[in-house]
């Protein structure tokens, strides 16, 4: 709960950095952060959403060919990125959710992104990934799209609480060493439960293109 790594905790607690490990696994899967990524109303009001990317860390060197770690990278590769779907409502819900894909794909927008987690008819700002689009049509909302490459100060402006909890992600999973494909949306939900909320409370604006 620290955020630190396991070496850092094992030296903390007085045990090996094997079993700070285990213990932080153990945490992360119980029954209270499963529930939590569940425990939020459905986003209503002014809903950013945004796709950010996490660097997944490995360690040794895989040298079995059927190693799930290694069969799951690019040839040669040390390390991969994963796509992290995220979005926040005016009234501070979160949602964060791991593809497990180097890039926004259709299928994770059509599963995750619809009226089982967005209420109908509600305003959605984005920067100009053509897949919101989608999300826009599947709730029936208003879609809010600006252009971060040509005005990436006005972007960060309409997309402020999105911005800072992405920031806060990438924070707060630098100490951690070994994230995988496993385990990820463990970490997630561990930041997840921590997050104060509280420090990301702005002012909506409505400015962008409408679709």
């Amino acid at each position: 709960m620290l955020g630190q790594s396991s070496k850092v905790i094992s030296r903390f607690i007085k045990t090996t950095p094997k079993t700070s490990w285990y213990n932080r696994q153990k945490l992360m899967q119980s029954k209270q952060l499963e529930n939590n990524q569940l425990k939020f109303k459905k986003l209503n009001g002014q809903i950013q959403i945004n796709e950010t990317f996490i660097k997944e860390i490995h360690k040794g060197n895989f040298k079995d060919n059927f190693d799930k770690r290694k069969t799951h990278l690019d040839p040669f590769s040390t390390n991969s990125k994963y796509c992290i779907q995220m979005a926040v409502d005016t009234n501070n819900n979160i949602f964060v959710q791991s593809t497990n894909t180097k890039r926004l794909q259709k299928q994770w927008i059509i599963e995750n992104m619809n009226t089982k987690l967005i209420n109908k008819n509600s305003i959605i700002i984005s920067d100009m990934q053509p897949l919101y689009l989608l999300v826009a049509k599947q709730t029936s909302s208003t879609l809010y799209a600006t252009k971060t490459r040509t005005n990436p100060d006005a972007s960060y402006r309409k997309l402020n609480k999105i911005s800072k909890l992405q920031t806060s992600l990438k924070e707060a999973l630098i100490h951690y060493h070994g994230l995988g494909f496993t385990n990820i949306q463990n970490y997630l939900n561990l930041w997840k439960l921590k997050i104060p909320t509280q420090r990301f409370n702005t002012k909506p604006t409505s400015n962008g293109i409408i679709f």
